[in-house]
């Protein structure tokens, strides 16, 4: 029997951040099975903030294509195989798209999940490319001491409360700067953040510099742009600025212009350093055996907003930029 499998597809390249008239909606028939592929039906979908720059035509480094279903890691169960390593019954996550099923080669596979051991959408939130990168970015870049102080950015979000959360059990006084009073409190009442400052408030860059008496000593930066104008100055002599993302650039193309920092690089040996998760791979196995020993001991919060089906995908990846998420967002599709 024919399998309809609905799909998302990329309609239009972004211009600024991304919308949900960017995509279309399509169905089309399932093929069967080809030699070296497995079909996989999907459960849960990832909507992420990198999305918007694989959706950049000026900025697109994943090969993101427009008429294909749009780029994202999934989590689903193999219904179909032609690989002795895979066979129909296995749980999977990769990089199977916005659609219901997936008809993909092995390199589209990240890895076996085994679903006793919890939840099948922590290989996409805690345990996948969002806690990889908290704690890789964290513990390899900045490198925290304790009693130093770190400033987080969308200090609220999936990797954000996580980059929150370990920097203070490493022994540091952690910093957050969030978009609203809501998220604000969770930083506080959730995560353990020492302080939290809503960016939409006036004045809040001076409340940050009381909060800082002594300066930052570490940045985790995922905002970029006008934000990170307003606090660099606060950045201690040979601290880490670590940018992962850049959420508060709205377009690339052109180039924005903002204030020149070279001077204060320059004369405080201040570092600072891209992070993209996907070419740290050799750390994965180190930073999953610690984050999956931290979930087994209930010793970190993770939020999910789990969304339900392939048709609200669009919507949230917009609602994500204009900070209406309320953790990490999953698509569930079963």
């Amino acid at each position: 029997m024919d399998i309809l499998n609905k799909q998302v597809l990329l309609a239009s390249w972004a211009r600024g951040l991304p919308q949900a008239s960017d995509f279309r909606f399509a169905e089309q028939v399932l093929s069967p099975c080809k030699q070296g592929h497995v079909i996989i039906k999907n459960h849960y979908l990832s909507v992420d903030p990198a999305q918007k720059g694989w959706m950049s035509k000026a900025q697109n480094y994943s090969n993101a294509a427009l008429g294909e279903p749009m780029k994202a890691l999934a989590v689903g169960e193999v219904i179909e195989s032609s690989l002795p390593e895979y066979k129909a019954g296995d749980f999977v996550s990769g990089w199977f798209g916005w659609q219901q099923y997936a008809h993909v080669d092995a390199d589209a596979i990240d890895r076996k999940i085994n679903p006793a051991t919890g939840p099948i959408q922590n290989a996409i939130g805690l345990l996948g490319i969002v806690g990889l990168t908290a704690y890789i970015a964290l513990k390899d870049v900045i490198n925290p001491r304790p009693g130093q102080t770190i400033l987080v950015s969308t200090a609220a979000g999936g990797v954000g409360s996580i980059v929150g959360q370990l920097a203070k059990r490493w022994g540091c006084r952690v910093i957050g700067i969030t978009g609203s009073d809501e998220k604000l409190g969770r930083c506080l009442n959730e995560f353990g953040y020492n302080a939290a400052f809503n960016y939409k408030k006036e004045g809040w860059q001076e409340a940050l510099k009381a909060a800082c008496p002594e300066g930052i000593d570490g940045y985790f930066d995922m905002a970029g742009g006008w934000i990170s104008d307003g606090v660099v100055e606060l950045l201690n002599a040979r601290s880490v600025h670590v940018q992962v993302g850049t959420a508060a650039v709205a377009s690339w193309d052109p180039t924005p212009q903002a204030p020149r920092r070279e001077r204060l690089l320059l004369v405080k040996e201040i570092t600072h350093q891209g992070f993209v998760i996907f070419n740290h791979a050799s750390r994965f196995d180190e930073a999953s055996r610690y984050l999956a020993q931290c979930l087994a001991n209930k010793e970190l919060v993770f939020r999910e907003q789990v969304l339900d089906g392939l048709e609200s995908a669009p919507q949230a990846l917009e609602s994500l930029y204009q900070g209406k998420n309320n953790g990490k967002i999953l698509i569930r599709l079963t």
